[in-house]
């Protein structure tokens, strides 16, 4: 990390990175896109007892998406490294797995994810400010909106959608980058006091530890997912057909592309194809939300995939799950339970979600506890909430009988 002038031109770091926070308009960083480099970052994060971290994924931009910088701040130093230059970050791993060492998050499944997926990295030690944000009850649990709540700092939301695959980044990009962790531990300490004061750090802590070590499925592609798109149902059954081959296509042409499949086509672009198939390829060059690039390079593909399914064999309806309609008694039982929870919900000023979700209820209507050992050992039940309502909600279970 040379970065002790403002004239070394070995880093492509912008100017602002020189300068003290007095003269920045943004939080100073280093940027880190060498092994030297990271080598020294890691060894100074191996004394920090505690530290922010975020990263930018190309997700909007990439079939499969992939971790694209990785930002993270300490109480004094904030860093930026580029995972595209310094592919190997396994000199985090320690500290990474180190639950002594806590690592802020503001939601971190994704960034949890991604850094697992592409870089092995495994965690312990989390903390959430967007769970502690939601366990709290404030209205509003974004980064942004929390930061000028709690501190009256304004966070730009405009780069978010930017593609971080991209090189060089621009200034703007980093500075936007910086202050994603550079006042995520101040954030941090004033959510657990509020936590504390409310007597939810417990609660905070069992889905910290939840978050840390869950994992992702790997996304597989499934044809039968185009029933999931809005409007199929309304579709004949040979229309659905054309539509599944068109999903289909979709997807070969995103990966061919490298590109999510919204930006070949959107679902609503696969259904209006459905509903009114074109003639010719002149005639897809001028459809609305069909690309020029699209209609040049691959029109004629559509046609032919269009006509061929619209020949061949109708889809069947979807197989309705059988036996899965609950008995007249859970159901009651259910709305008993949803009564109490938001009521309950009401009583905190919390989501009702947070109370207790739909699926836990509906998992506790069928399973009809009848007692607290036996509350906590349906799937999925936490800890925190047989401890604060267990009793409330076997009460409300128990109007029913």
């Amino acid at each position: 990390m040379t970065v002790e002038k403002a004239g070394d031109v070995r880093h492509t770091m912008p100017a602002s990175a020189y300068l003290s926070p007095c003269q920045a308009a943004s939080p100073p960083y280093f940027w880190v896109d060498s092994t030297d480099d990271f080598a020294t970052m890691a060894a100074a994060l191996a004394h920090a007892p505690r530290m922010a971290i975020d990263t930018e994924a190309d997700s909007l931009y990439h079939y499969v998406q992939k971790v694209c910088l990785l930002q993270i701040s300490t109480d004094s130093t904030t860093y930026i490294v580029d995972p595209l230059a310094v592919t190997d970050l396994s000199l985090l791993q320690p500290m990474m797995a180190d639950s002594a060492v806590e690592k802020v998050f503001h939601a971190a499944g994704s960034d949890i994810a991604g850094l697992r997926r592409d870089h092995a990295l495994s965690f312990s030690g989390v903390f959430d400010t967007h769970i502690a944000a939601q366990l709290v009850g404030l209205p509003a649990v974004g980064l942004s909106a929390l930061l000028e709540q709690e501190f009256d700092i304004v966070h730009s939301k405009r780069r978010q959608r930017d593609d971080w695959s991209q090189r060089p980044l621009n200034p703007e990009q980093l500075r936007y980058a910086a202050m994603d962790t550079h006042h995520l531990l101040a954030l941090r300490d004033a959510l657990e006091q509020r936590l504390q004061a409310k007597g939810r750090l417990t609660w905070a802590q069992e889905e910290f530890d939840i978050i840390a070590f869950s994992r992702e499925e790997e996304r597989v592609f499934d044809p039968q997912c185009f029933r999931r798109i809005k409007g199929s149902r309304d579709l004949a059954p040979l229309q659905q057909a054309m539509l599944q081959a068109l999903f289909v296509l979709r997807d070969r042409l995103a990966r061919q592309m490298d590109v999510p499949p919204f930006r070949v086509m959107s679902d609503w672009v696969l259904v209006d194809l459905v509903r009114h198939p074109p003639r010719a390829t002149t005639e897809l060059a001028g459809r609305r939300g069909v690309s020029p690039r699209l209609a040049r390079n691959h029109g004629a593909l559509v046609l032919q995939v269009l006509k061929h399914a619209s020949h061949g064999n109708p889809v069947s309806p979807a197989p309705r799950p059988k036996g899965t309609r609950p008995p007249v008694e859970a159901r009651i039982r259910l709305e008993n339970l949803k009564r109490w929870r938001d009521g309950k919900a009401a009583e905190l000023k919390l989501p009702v979600g947070i109370v207790f979700p739909n699926s836990q209820l509906e998992a506790m209507s069928l399973a009809a506890p009848a007692d607290r050992a036996a509350l906590g050992a349906i799937p999925g039940m936490r800890r925190w909430r047989v401890r604060e309502f267990g009793e409330e909600a076997l009460r409300a279970l128990r109007l029913s009988s």
